[in-house]
């Protein structure tokens, strides 16, 4: 699965068999620019992105085709207790 792009990356906390969520990063800074995850209520993988982050349409076309590549794979068993956030999965200091 490709997670590297030219200017973003995407980073992954495992959760047995499924992928639960992780950040999307900005390549060069490191910044967090948002945060992905199984949403149960849509039945797939969405993004939420942060306070005044600014994408051109090839970021965008990245970002969906990270999602889409997340869509086609088996979808968690069991609805994720907990977000993505930093607070609960550690990935602050990235």
């Amino acid at each position: 699965m490709r997670t590297q792009y030219n200017y973003i990356e995407f980073t992954f906390v495992d959760s047995g068999d499924h992928k639960k969520g992780g950040a999307c990063l900005n390549k060069k800074s490191g910044t967090i620019l948002g945060y992905w995850e199984y949403y149960p209520s849509w039945r797939q993988y969405v993004i939420e992105f942060l306070g005044d982050c600014v994408f051109n349409s090839s970021c965008l076309r990245d970002v969906a085709q990270f999602l889409e590549q997340l869509n086609k794979k088996p979808k968690p068993k069991e609805t994720p207790k907990h977000s993505c956030r930093p607070t609960h999965y550690g990935l602050n200091g990235m």
